[in-house]
């Protein structure tokens, strides 16, 4: 599997690190709330971020889960998301973060935002691994962010293609020959 990497961009060490820095800011900001909040996270790009980032989290949470699919099958290129495992989270006048892999179109973080004001939070902010600042649009912000990227198809550490590289400990860009 690692043959199939042209560089790692960011190391293990160096997303555990910046993934507790995140915990810590993300408690600080949320630090005068006594019911804690609820973390929605996105699967399933989000979940290993997601069980490191709430080891640095010392206060109360729920954690709910949506499935988003953008990219189906062997493709590098969203076809745009849907939300194929919904239920009705129970956010109304609660502290909610969504927790994501990427910030890149911005399509998925539109979609699963719209979908939680429309169940109303107190508030409702966003906690992303990784952004590619040339290419997410200027409506769409994150709040949290681990690592600003280049516009390039990575996998590792929950990201993937076709399935495939999630288990990766580190972040990579993907060699070309294996999807073009």
């Amino acid at each position: 599997m690692n043959q199939d990497i042209a560089r790692v961009i960011i190391s293990e060490e160096t997303l555990l690190h910046r993934v507790q820095e995140m915990g810590h800011e993300i408690a600080h900001a949320y630090a005068d709330n006594p019911d804690g909040m609820t973390i929605v996270a996105v699967l399933s790009g989000a979940i290993i971020f997601l069980a490191d980032l709430i080891r640095f989290l010392p206060m109360k949470l729920r954690v709910d889960l949506v499935t988003v699919s953008s990219y189906p099958g062997k493709t590098t290129r969203s076809v745009g998301p849907k939300l194929t495992n919904y239920s009705a989270v129970n956010v109304r006048d609660r502290d909610v973060l969504i927790v994501d892999d990427i910030l890149d179109t911005g399509s998925t973080l539109s979609l699963v935002q719209a979908e939680l004001t429309r169940s109303g939070p107190r508030s409702l902010r966003t906690a992303v691994l990784l952004r590619k600042p040339g290419k997410a649009p200027s409506g769409i912000e994150a709040n949290f962010v681990g690592f600003d990227i280049e516009d390039e198809f990575v996998v590792g550490y929950g990201l993937d293609y076709d399935g495939m590289y999630r288990n990766l400990p580190y972040v990579g860009l993907l060699r070309s020959h294996l999807y073009e």
